[in-house]
């Protein structure tokens, strides 16, 4: 059974996804087969071969304010923090989303509902994206009513759960089935952090699985995305480096062919480095604190070809935990199997906690720990950055049972947005700006390749500025120039998401069936300084 499920997940990986779609390979990556292609300006992988040309990242724009805050309610399930390890799907005219809560533990109760106070999933439903409600399901019993907005995950008591991560499922066959969802759950025997999974006509009532994604191993999940056809769970777990070493937060990812059946060896998703040093190992067996870690692992999105994600960077700063001590900022990442993630600039936050604050607290200096999640999704010209902000007050030192009526007035947890054009998450674009701005410049970028479907009529538009200084060619795997590719051009727009390259009445449905790379040469002259952020190759 074991080989059964290695040999179908690894054949799967390196398939087509089931679909009628004609579809695209990019053979050199190991990317899925996809029906539409997006080379992304920040993926090296893509487009590998730069010369005169520098990476800039976009900066998202962050909404200050919340978009779910904690509810005022007293007996609301999370009337202390509305956490976003979570996931937001848009869907039939409206946002869904799924989190998970913490609630004032009232000192009549004695902790009794568990431990840190976490409820059960919680659901909320918006028209914009950005004014939530919160419908009651009358599903659990939560502070003696039902009036709340919990879902309870199968029959027996509540469960509570420290994250939950969801994904609509349009391929699956079984209309039962169409919802998936990943949650983190406390194990009292283990005493330790899990995954369970579970499965949903609708996204309201749900049916537990009995295997869970990560079997009886500790993990902290970061998202559950489907990637070429693939379930993986991405989360961090208490892992071994070399010579035995237990390591500190790194991402680790599960592996699914069917959500049913996991595989039970994680995969190493993406790492930082551990301190050269050994000498601080030993208490409890953990590496030395202070230096940053990947904390809850990659919160990622499938965009057919590629994943995009960010990742929690975890800066330690032990003693010190609450008030001047850890933050979480976000960094940006990307893959192309759903399993390795590569930093787009190692070490360098792509949403600090600083520009997406938790709300203060008069005469205290409490650090924002920001959560990523899967729910990255673009909305007409714009992209979606769903994410969590923590309050990072000082629990931690209490000694014995933790009950939140000794700092519930601080502990506070929110969902946030940050918005990007769409995909622009950084562009290409001649180098020297900053100090010959005005001298003409030349350079170009290579894609990997790609093999159109045969057949078809592909369509290759960009994402990019100043359109008249881009010149696109197409050439062969061995990089030899195709005749009568060699001038393509979107025309003189000054600013477009989708303009179509035309070869001067050639047409790619001439290559169709044949592997090809893309070079795009940029020029600037007389005020013209072009950005590419992606070039999509679609389907007429």
């Amino acid at each position: 059974m074991l080989l059964s499920l290695i040999v179908a997940a690894s054949s799967a990986i390196a398939s087509a996804p089931k679909t009628s779609l004609p579809i695209f390979n990019l053979p050199a990556t190991g990317a899925p087969a996809s029906s539409q292609v997006i080379l992304l300006a920040v993926d090296e992988r893509s487009l590998p071969l730069r010369h005169n040309l520098a990476l800039f990242l976009s900066q998202p724009e962050v909404i200050r304010q919340p978009v779910l805050a904690p509810s005022t309610s007293p007996t609301a399930p999370d009337n202390s923090a509305a956490h976003f390890n979570g996931t937001v799907i848009r869907e039939n005219g409206k946002y869904r989303m799924w989190y998970y809560a913490v609630g004032h533990i009232p000192a009549t109760d004695n902790g009794k509902d568990g431990e840190f106070g976490i409820s059960p999933v919680c659901y909320a439903e918006s028209i914009d994206g950005v004014a939530w409600v919160r419908p009651n399901l009358r599903q659990v019993l939560w502070r003696g009513t039902l009036e709340n907005n919990c879902i309870a995950l199968g029959d027996g008591p509540a469960l509570g759960s420290n994250a939950c991560s969801v994904i609509r499922d349009d391929d699956e066959l079984s209309p039962e089935r169409r919802y998936k969802m990943a949650f983190g759950f406390q194990d009292p025997k283990l005493k330790m952090s899990r995954a369970g999974t579970a499965i949903s006509p609708d996204g309201i009532h749900w049916t537990r699985l009995p295997s869970d994604a990560s079997g009886q191993n500790f993990s902290e999940i970061a998202s559950l995305y489907k990637h070429g056809g693939v379930y993986f769970l991405n989360t961090h777990i208490r892992g071994w480096g070399e010579s035995d070493r237990p390591e500190g937060r790194q991402a680790y990812v599960w592996i699914s062919t069917d959500f049913d059946h996991w595989l039970p060896e994680p995969a190493a998703s993406f790492k930082v480095a551990e301190p050269v040093d050994h000498s601080g190992y030993g208490t409890h067996g953990l590496p030395p604190a202070n230096y940053t870690q990947v904390h809850l692992g990659v919160g990622a999105a499938s965009y057919g070809n590629v994943a995009i994600g960010l990742w929690g960077m975890w800066n330690n700063r032990i003693p010190n935990w609450g008030e001047g001590g850890i933050n979480c900022d976000l960094g940006l990442v990307i893959s192309q199997d759903g399993i390795h993630f590569d930093e787009v600039v190692k070490g360098l936050a792509y949403i600090k906690s600083e520009a997406s604050p938790a709300d203060p607290v008069s005469g205290k200096n409490y650090p924002t720990i920001l959560h990523q999640s899967n729910s990255i999704f673009n909305v007409g010209n714009e992209t979606w950055i769903y994410h969590g902000r923590w309050r990072n007050v000082d629990f931690q030192r209490l000694k014995g049972k933790i009950q939140f009526q000794h700092i519930a007035k601080n502990y506070w947890g929110a969902v946030a947005l940050a918005k990007l054009p769409r995909d622009r998450w950084g562009y290409l674009g001649l180098a020297g700006a900053n100090h010959w701005s005005g001298v003409k410049m030349h350079g170009s970028v290579w894609s990997t390749p790609i093999t159109l479907p045969a057949g078809t009529n592909p369509r290759l538009t960009l994402n990019a500025t100043d359109l008249e200084g881009l010149r696109i060619e197409v050439a062969d795997e061995l990089y030899q120039p195709m005749r009568g590719f060699e001038q393509g051009s979107a025309g003189g727009q000054r600013n477009a998401f989708d303009a179509r390259v035309d070869w001067g009445g050639r047409f790619l449905s001439e290559l169709a069936g044949k592997t090809i790379r893309l070079r795009v040469h940029f020029a600037r002259a007389d005020g013209v300084n072009p950005r590419l952020y992606a070039l999509n190759l679609t389907q007429d």
